[in-house]
């Protein structure tokens, strides 16, 4: 094994497809759920989330800079998401 540096394409791309993910799982959740069970199913795409980010960064076999790869993926994943809920939030609130 060599301790070469990512190239940018595959930090990115990682991160990314983690980002897309919880793009997807916000579109579910507020097209097929309704009240409460949406929140609910907002954590659990977060979750989902967290799990994709540990296995696509240690699929990647390098140590350096995995702190920031985990953390960009989680914290992008949870501004999507809190976005959507505060979004899901004022329509409730305002009768949508």
């Amino acid at each position: 094994m060599t301790d070469a540096p990512m190239t940018a394409g595959r930090t990115w791309g990682g991160i990314a497809s983690v980002w897309a993910l919880a793009v997807v799982g916000a579109v579910l959740v507020s097209v097929s759920s309704t009240g409460d069970l949406r929140f609910s199913l907002l954590a659990l795409a977060l979750a989902a989330c967290c799990l994709v980010t540990f296995v696509i960064q240690l699929a990647t076999t390098r140590k350096v800079g995995f702190i920031d790869r985990v953390g960009a993926s989680i914290v992008g994943a949870l501004v999507i998401l809190g976005g959507t809920g505060l979004y899901l939030s004022i329509v409730a609130l305002f009768g949508g």
